[in-house]
């Protein structure tokens, strides 16, 4: 399996862990499985509360990853065939090649490969624009469930984008939706309808996940992971080629693109060059857009644009620039973007090129859609371009994805054990693992450690730094964990890294003897006694009481439709 595995797996069998030992409500804010005592849901690259998560708490870590990755491509088929048909109106089959071109987007399905399981929710995105896209009803009642509706459906989306760990993501993924949405307003006017329900249901996403957001944010006042460089072009016209091969290219034939950046500080792997949604798209534009010059000259197509489409046409062009502004280097400029808030934390921006996929096959569908050829013609072209498309899939190479080595079995052996009951979780120990010569090593599955009871000292944690040059080891060593040594204990109190003025502490401080029993019921997978600031207890109430809220509508919504199809239905007496 793909290297990044060796993160998400252990972490999916540690969220198990606290499920069978404390169930689904009670939130599981540290772990004591990983870094000798860390974070669980306020990790920002990991979910609890996501679908892989949960499929966890009913069939092995392994199977829910492959369950997932079917599940989110077939959301992403259905999301982006109802965002053409129901909200673009557009053919149905066209609107299934659109689907499809989506589905098999290379940036998804490598990422999935590779391990980046939290990138998932990608697939989100079209279902997203569609709801916040669709028709309102005619009917003046019925239109204000249904922008309520939408609204509520898109904040939960959101949230659950941020609860799965998309959140580096989200800048990039949520100007992908108003592109879409300033596209659709070109088409057919009536933005303010999308404007107000994409600010409703960004307010409402904020409102059900603003506990985890308050504690990510207060984490990164200790761990703000803004040493790192920013690569990029060094020209605006390198960057813009390097987007375009990105997103028509796959990388298999394209792979040295990392030559053409600078100031690069890592390695960047095949798959962060993975978003090629193949040529396919590109000659539809380009056949399209010359059939749509030929009806202009023939006056066969208007274009008469008002004030307001024409900002409309300004701020797409601006939002689509950007991500070949931001990887376009200079001293100056890369000054300026490390300065800026969440920017500043990122080692990369190249993966804002997520923001062209789900635009240029939206363009390519429309153009088809637009150009005056017959029906069996563009048929032909639809079958065609999607028999390529898997072809083109089929026939990539792949040696990079097949030599990844990251091992499961030690995984799902593990969990079978305590889903048997023949094994209780307990961290007792700090553990490495050591060469035959006794030296120090840090294996690719090295966070596998959990299985055997022990805490791995040199964990695979990005938080703390690709090399865990941030993490404050202090006087963590190998040993057992309720070792006592000058007062504390061999284990970290993880409060310390997220609250510590509170806690009375600083950032990777340990357990002290004082607390040992805390210490202890930390080590058995149980919630332990710890501060929280007033604007996190704020959040967490602020969180409940709109989960309640937005479930409460929901159930109102589902009744009233209900008790309408009832009385539509012609078998009712």
């Amino acid at each position: 399996m793909g290297h990044d595995y060796s993160f998400y797996l252990p972490s999916l069998l540690d969220g198990y862990f606290w499920h069978q030992i404390n169930g689904l409500w009670k939130i599981p804010w540290f772990t004591p499985s990983f870094c000798g005592g860390s974070l669980n849901y306020i990790n920002i690259n990991n979910g609890y509360y996501t679908v892989p998560q949960f499929i966890t708490f009913f069939t092995d870590p392994l199977t829910a990853v492959r369950f997932t990755f079917l599940l989110f491509a077939g959301l992403g088929l259905s999301g982006f065939y109802l965002l053409l048909r129901r909200a673009f109106f557009t053919s149905q089959t066209i609107s299934f090649l659109g689907a499809g071109l989506f589905m098999f987007n290379g940036f998804y399905a490598h990422r999935m490969l590779i391990g980046h399981l939290f990138l998932h929710s990608f697939m989100l995105l079209p279902f997203i624009a569609f709801i916040l896209l669709r028709p309102l009803p005619e009917e003046k009642k019925g239109r204000h469930w249904q922008f309520v509706f939408d609204i509520v459906i898109g904040g939960f989306l959101f949230a659950y984008m941020v609860q799965s760990g998309f959140s580096s993501f989200m800048i990039p993924g949520i100007i992908s939706i108003v592109v879409a949405g300033l596209i659709h307003g070109l088409l057919f006017g009536k933005q303010c309808h999308f404007l107000i329900r994409w600010v409703g249901s960004g307010f409402v996403g904020i409102l059900l996940c603003s506990s985890k957001l308050v504690a990510i944010f207060s984490l990164m006042e200790s761990f703000p992971r803004s040493g790192y460089k920013l690569p990029g072009a060094r020209s605006f016209f390198e960057a813009a080629w390097l987007m375009l091969k990105s997103l028509f290219i796959s990388p298999a034939f394209d792979p040295c693109r990392i030559e053409k950046l600078t100031n690069v500080q890592w390695h960047l792997g095949r798959h962060e060059w993975e978003y090629s949604v193949t040529f396919i798209p590109l000659i539809i534009m380009l056949y399209g857009g010359w059939k749509i010059l030929q009806q202009i000259e023939k006056k066969d197509l208007g274009l008469k644009l008002s004030r307001i489409r024409w900002l409309s046409v300004a701020a797409i062009t601006a939002l689509l620039i950007l991500p070949v502004a931001l990887n376009t280097f200079s001293p100056g400029w890369n000054t300026f973007l490390k300065q800026l808030p969440l920017l500043k934390n990122l080692s990369n921006l190249i993966r804002w090129v997520i923001i062209y996929i789900p635009i240029v096959i939206l363009a390519a569908t429309l153009i088809l859609e637009k150009i005056a050829i017959s029906s069996k013609y563009k048929m032909g072209i639809i079958v065609i371009s999607m028999a390529a498309v898997i072809a083109l899939n089929a026939l990539t190479e792949r040696d990079f994805y097949h030599s990844q080595n990251y091992d499961p079995e030690e995984i799902i052996k593990t969990y079978n054990l305590v889903k048997e009951g023949l094994w209780m979780p307990e961290i007792t120990n700090i553990g490495v693992y050591l060469n035959k010569n006794g030296q120090t090593i840090m294996p690719l599955f090295r966070n596998n450690m959990l299985i055997h009871g022990a805490s791995q000292l040199l964990c695979y944690e990005p938080l703390f730094g690709y090399r865990l040059e941030d993490f404050p080891i202090k006087s963590l060593h190998p040993g057992p964990a309720m070792e006592e040594n000058k007062g504390v204990l061999n284990i970290k109190n993880p409060s310390c890294y997220v609250w510590p003025e509170v806690n009375n502490c600083e950032p990777g401080d340990h357990f002290t003897v004082e607390q040992k029993e805390a210490a202890k019921t930390f080590l058995n997978f149980r919630h332990f006694p710890f501060q929280m600031p007033t604007s996190q207890r704020i959040a967490n109430w602020i969180n409940g009481l709109s989960l309640i809220a937005a479930l409460f509508f929901l159930t109102l919504y589902g009744a009233r439709a209900l008790i309408a199809y009832r009385r539509m239905s012609p078998f009712e007496s």
